[in-house]
């Protein structure tokens, strides 16, 4: 019977467990709160395919939702065992586990790591050799024959660096670019363009583009995070103190916007205006533009640079309800030559939809709750990404 006493204690410890998750799940099943979108003005075709990955908070607990036009849903209510043990699998990552659950095996999650065409998918990743020396992963799908090829290059960065991340992937004309942030063991931190010959398999250049000193600067990157696609450029931020340490408040005496070009390997300053430099935390990089939003009472401002022309151009200025309070963000996103806002306002939360080429409103309503009587007055919701299915 001893011998026997740890798969025992395991089994209950298991069954325990499921007992639980179904007891809970049929409690909270009478008090589910559910979301769905109230058109107030503007074209409905907006949000026939829009799905909004969100978290309901009330209390300290947090509930992941879909909302869309139909309601919202749990991603975690469709299997037992990932509701149990793990996160959800974000929205844009479903598709590439229901295709190539072979290739996403033991994979990172994250959008920054991968790029997709219409031909290939292709993953990143930083890995560390007995402990000292640096390589890059790189596995690559065809998705018409579901075939995968892997190799693996050694970086010049080894026993320096105590963790590296991949920030984006471009590809282009038999090369993989990789930017990459290296955080070092004197806690200092560089942005390095990493750049792989397909055919060769072999790392072909390893640029620093950026390097911060401790206490005395900081890196901040402004791509697109949930990018798969090329981007042509990368958006980056230098920050320099006049003293950043934990006893006493930093104070920045300088920022400075750059932009690596992909093209051409180059790197350009973007001249920023005086009265926008505190909004620079703020900075998106959008297709060929870098825009800077600026609040106001009736909405948002959201100045614009055009890259290949090196200057700014007239703000656009969209109009919507004003939050309620200052504890919660504004969400914002562009995403297709629009711009996607989500608002806490007095009543809940409003949608707005602008058009970036006209600035004009192409959608407005709110996001309500189906079953109001259920809804804590403390809830909040906060939206992580927008997506639109089809």
């Amino acid at each position: 019977m001893k011998k026997y006493w740890r798969t025992i204690v395991i089994s209950l410890v298991i069954v325990a467990t499921i007992s639980t998750y179904y007891i809970q799940g049929a409690m909270s099943s009478k008090n589910d709160v559910t979301f769905k979108f109230k058109t107030t003005s503007g074209n409905k075709e907006e949000i026939e395919n829009l799905v909004l990955q969100a978290s309901y908070k009330h209390g300290d607990i947090y509930h992941p939702l879909y909302i869309s036009k139909d309601g919202s849903t749990n991603p975690r209510s469709r299997f037992i065992i990932e509701d149990l043990i793990a996160d959800p699998v974000p929205l844009e990552f479903e598709k590439y586990i229901q295709d190539y659950r072979k290739f996403m095996r033991g994979k990172v999650f994250d959008p920054s790591n991968y790029f997709e065409d219409e031909a290939r998918l292709i993953y990143t990743d930083f890995s560390v050799k007995n402990r000292q020396v640096l390589t890059l992963q790189i596995d690559i799908l065809d998705k018409q024959t579901n075939d995968s090829t892997s190799f693996e290059v050694t970086t010049s960065g080894q026993a320096n660096n105590s963790w590296m991340q991949v920030n984006d992937v471009y590809v282009k004309n038999g090369e993989i670019k990789i930017l990459g942030t290296s955080y070092l063991y004197n806690d200092e931190e560089e942005l390095h363009v990493y750049t792989v010959n397909e055919n060769k398999k072999e790392l072909e250049d390893d640029s620093i583009i950026a390097k911060s000193e401790p206490d005395m600067s900081s890196i901040r990157i402004y791509n697109d995070s949930s990018k798969i696609k090329n981007e042509n450029y990368y958006l980056y931020k230098v920050d320099k103190y006049k003293n950043k340490s934990e006893d006493a408040e930093s104070v920045i005496i300088s920022s400075q916007a750059y932009l690596h070009n992909n093209l051409n390997n180059e790197v350009e300053e973007i001249d920023i205006a005086n009265k926008l430099k505190s909004e620079m935390n703020s900075m998106i990089l959008h297709g060929g533009e870098v825009f800077i939003p600026v609040h106001s009472a009736n909405g948002l401002e959201l100045n614009r640079y055009n890259i290949k022309k090196k200057q700014w151009g007239e703000p656009l200025h969209f109009n919507f309800p004003t939050k309620a309070n200052n504890e919660e963000e504004l969400f914002l996103q562009l995403t297709g030559g629009k711009l996607y806002s989500v608002n806490r306002v007095s009543d809940g939360y409003s949608l707005f939809i602008g058009d970036l080429h006209t600035g004009k409103s192409l959608y407005e309503g709110k996001i309500i709750d189906e079953n109001r009587e259920n809804l804590n007055k403390d809830f909040s919701l906060t939206i992580d990404q927008i997506y639109s299915i089809y």
